[in-house]
């Protein structure tokens, strides 16, 4: 199975693009850890809606973190998928502090890691006109910056690290990105 990763900050259009990839291929998954850290919450009772967590303290959400990690492995190892499509962070915001969000033992299940990158005012104008509820770290156009850089600090160690390849898209056109991430993971 290949895996790809899809890496940056909310609201760049990851999951946009991986579902328009889904609808062209057959036998893709898709694995989003967020999405599954917030399921996982909310079938505890640790948390009603999206923006409670950012109220639990790190220990739970580091515990829910490693339930959705341990989820990801089975799912690779099972081998279900011809690709697996992975939504997912390269740091994110803990204690208010950015942190590497990728553990060194889970990257060798990586073959391909892509950063779907926005400009800065795009984006902003993007999140604060969509529906979806969102954290304050998502929303607010200064932590977006610095979210943003710390990324590419994290995707470029990786690449040079690990030796993996760092495909760069730039997500203003949905349609094009579709298609240009499609021609790269043909390869």
């Amino acid at each position: 199975m290949k895996t790809i990763f899809f890496g940056w900050i909310h609201g760049v259009g990851k999951s946009s693009i991986i579902q328009g990839i889904m609808k062209e291929k057959e036998n893709i998954g898709h694995y989003s850890f967020w999405e599954n850290v917030r399921k996982l919450a909310k079938k505890s009772g640790k948390i009603h809606d999206i923006k409670e967590l950012s109220w639990l303290s790190n220990e739970v959400r580091l515990e829910l973190l490693q339930e959705a990690k341990k989820k990801f492995r089975d799912i690779v190892t099972s081998e279900l998928y011809d690709i697996l499509l992975v939504d997912n962070h390269f740091s994110v915001y803990e204690n208010k502090q950015l942190v590497k969000a990728l553990d060194d033992e889970d990257i060798p299940l990586y073959d391909t890691f892509i950063l779907v990158n926005v400009p800065a005012d795009i984006l902003h104008t993007r999140i604060s006109q969509d529906n979806k509820q969102r954290t304050r770290e998502s929303c607010d156009k200064e932590k977006m910056v610095h979210h943003s850089i710390y990324e590419r600090k994290i995707a470029e160690e990786i690449k040079k690290k690990w030796n993996i390849d760092l495909i760069e898209v730039e997500n203003i056109d949905l349609h094009e990105s579709i298609k240009e991430v499609q021609k790269r993971i043909e390869k």
